[in-house]
């Protein structure tokens, strides 16, 4: 009779309050069990109710400052996006190339050499700015994703910009390693033509890719995610681990013979003489 008058009136579930109200006896005992079940079940309600409110603000906050970094990050910094992650990629792809020399014995140093890492991001940093204005100057004069203009681009690429950037890597780098100018043109001439040729086939499949389907702002990014791959093979053949160039002995022993002193007793001509 209780539980249908409190429901014809409309009283609140809690038992003293609805016994005191209406004048009722009170059991404290059962009464007293009842209200602890009542009050537990509304605490954990509260509690749920407000954990889940809780978590689902955090994952909007999250998901709208996530969204709001991305379009900066591509958008109003595009330039620093490019700068950083050329470098930063760059430090990757030389990260697996040490682990992969380290694991073969091929060095015998520690296992990452941090002055070579800053080196490597020094070199990939430096090429940001050019990807970063060449390719938005391509895209502004060739708008129209055609197979033409997709060819024209591919070309440009591969004539002007790997070149360019080839002489970027190997003459930051050797500067930093405090080469002299002498050295490092050596060593560019002796590698240039297998970097060269690594170049063309790598890049053509992956730029048509880059021009056919993707935006402009996203340009540098693919390139410097396909980087980190290509500059495992770039920093093994720019540290000299287990690669024999032709061209490189070749230099060596016409240098040699080049700048042999003529008064060296060890040298044939001299024994001849003698």
């Amino acid at each position: 009779m209780f539980s249908i008058r409190c429901l014809r009136f409309g009283i609140h579930q809690n038992p003293l309050i609805s016994r005191k109200t209406h004048g009722l006896p009170f059991n404290s005992q059962r009464d007293f069990k009842v209200l602890c079940r009542v009050k537990m079940e509304e605490k954990g309600g509260v509690r749920l109710a407000h954990g889940k409110g809780e978590t689902e603000s955090h994952g909007l906050l999250l998901l709208r400052w996530t969204k709001m970094a991305w379009s900066n990050m591509f958008g109003k910094y595009l330039l620093v996006t490019n700068v950083v992650g050329s470098g930063l990629l760059m430090v990757v792809g030389d990260v697996i190339a040490q682990e992969y020399e380290y694991r073969r014995g091929l060095r015998h140093q520690d296992r990452f050499d941090t002055d070579r890492m800053y080196r490597m991001f020094v070199a990939g940093a430096l090429q940001g700015p050019l990807h970063h204005f060449v390719y938005n100057w391509m895209d502004r004069i060739m708008p129209a994703r055609t197979p033409k203009n997709i060819l024209k681009k591919i070309l440009i690429d591969q004539l002007f910009m790997s070149p360019a950037c080839i002489f970027i890597f190997f003459y930051s780098i050797c500067y930093l390693e405090r080469q002299t100018l002498e050295a490092t043109n050596k060593e560019l001439i002796s590698k240039f033509p297998y970097v060269y040729l690594l170049d063309w086939m790598t890049w053509p499949a992956a730029q048509y890719l880059n021009f056919r389907y993707l935006d402009t702002k996203y340009r540098v990014t693919f390139v410097n995610v396909c980087t980190a791959v290509y500059n495992v093979l770039m920093s093994y053949m720019k540290h000299d681990f287990g690669i024999h160039l032709p061209l490189e002995g070749d230099l060596v022993e016409s240098s040699e013979m080049t700048f042999a002193p003529p008064n060296n007793p060890t040298s044939p001509e001299t024994q001849k003489k003698v």
